[in-house]
């Protein structure tokens, strides 16, 4: 294990211990952008709509505990996007730590660490840790895990519209690879 790690340092600096990792300034600004208002990217939702799936959204992206006609204001917003990053980063964490455990030894850049959590805010940590694309980063092949990103939970009933939002995630994944 220790060699490994050893051998992926020599040959870049970029890749880290995932467990270890917190999200960047990427993954905020990302998140504000892809889960802001549909009128006014970046922006938040201040008063709740229904979203893909039929759920109640509010703010950036939020959905727990929204009901019909409530309002926050743009605080609220930023505090309930943090929480939610937390979770989804907390998410990809554990995921790390049970594979650290596994003695798989999966290293990780930046990039994909902020990726993972992007796909876990919009899908849910069961939806990301139950793919086909979290195999493929599983078992090393991160090329090809960059490529599946494209088409992760596409397909699913109220995701459409994901294209666009896919191809970023697939091209920030892939950098410093």
């Amino acid at each position: 294990m220790i060699k490994l790690k050893s051998i992926l340092n020599e040959q870049s600096n970029n890749f880290k211990v995932g467990k270890n990792l917190r999200g960047s300034q990427w993954i905020f600004d990302f998140i504000k952008y892809e889960e802001g208002r549909p009128d006014k990217k970046s922006e938040p939702a201040l008063k709740s709509y229904k979203k893909a799936g039929d759920r109640w959204t509010i703010g950036y992206g939020h959905t727990k505990e929204v009901t019909p006609n409530m309002t926050i204001t743009k605080q609220e917003a930023l505090k309930l996007m943090y929480e939610d990053l937390t979770d989804a980063a907390n998410c990809v964490r554990r995921m790390f730590t049970r594979w650290d455990a596994q003695k798989l030894d999966v290293l990780v850049t930046q990039e994909m660490f902020d990726v993972l959590i992007s796909l876990v805010f919009n899908s849910g940590c069961d939806g990301m840790l139950k793919s086909d694309f979290i195999q493929l980063v599983k078992q090393k092949k991160y090329k090809e895990a960059g490529k599946g990103i494209l088409s992760f939970r596409k397909n699913k009933p109220g995701f459409s519209g994901l294209t666009p939002r896919r191809q970023k995630e697939s091209s920030h994944f892939l950098t410093n690879l």
